[in-house]
């Protein structure tokens, strides 16, 4: 794929003003913010890099509220692993691209305690680093995009008032590196826990 640098800051940009209005227009509608942590396990790879996933996790917190009957609005912020090992000349390298993620989840309730949940997710990159044999460790953050969207999609259950467990699948939407032909993008597959904190 080739670079295309304007369309590429335009996607980013729309996407950043999208989290605004919808978190500006979600917080005026509420009736009750509660606080929470989460965190868990990342099972990620990248499109068009071929090799096995990398295994990881992530770790943040969030404000959860109700907007409308069965409905509720949970923007987070999350410190998130992602990346894919590989295998170039007879090695084991790993692409370990380390995000600060900024989902904004829109989760529906058929059941009580039970969601569906899907929204927008805004990555910024905080390191990024080529792991390999004997002790390779190169920081290779200027050969990535400083900006990533994702499209989310999940689901999550409730034990209790507090205590739930979620499963989430992140489908990126832009390209990764600037300056080549090929095309790469974020898969992130997410299990883990959250905890409310009233």
């Amino acid at each position: 794929m080739t670079y295309k640098p304007l369309k590429e800051k335009s996607m980013h940009k729309n996407l950043f003003f999208l989290t605004l209005i919808c978190l500006s227009c979600s917080l005026a509608q509420a009736q009750k913010i509660i606080p929470g942590f989460k965190g868990g396990l990342n099972v990620a790879n990248i499109s068009n890099l071929y090799g096995d996933n990398r295994i990881s996790g992530h770790v943040g917190f969030f404000l959860h509220t109700s907007i409308a009957r069965d409905w509720a609005f949970q923007p987070e912020i999350l410190y998130s692993g992602q990346g894919q090992k590989y295998w170039d000349n007879g090695g084991r390298y790993t692409w370990a691209l380390n995000y600060i993620t900024i989902p904004l989840m829109f989760q529906y309730y058929p059941v009580r305690r039970f969601y569906l949940e899907a929204g927008p997710q805004l990555g910024i990159l905080a390191a990024a680093r080529d792991k390999g044999p004997n002790g390779y460790n190169a920081d290779i953050k200027y050969a990535f995009h400083k900006t990533d969207a994702t499209l989310n999609l999940g689901m999550g259950f409730y034990a209790n008032r507090q205590v739930g467990f979620y499963f989430r699948y992140g489908l990126g939407l832009s390209d990764l590196t600037p300056d080549d032909n090929y095309s790469y993008a974020n898969r992130v597959l997410q299990l883990g826990m959250e905890l409310r904190l009233h």
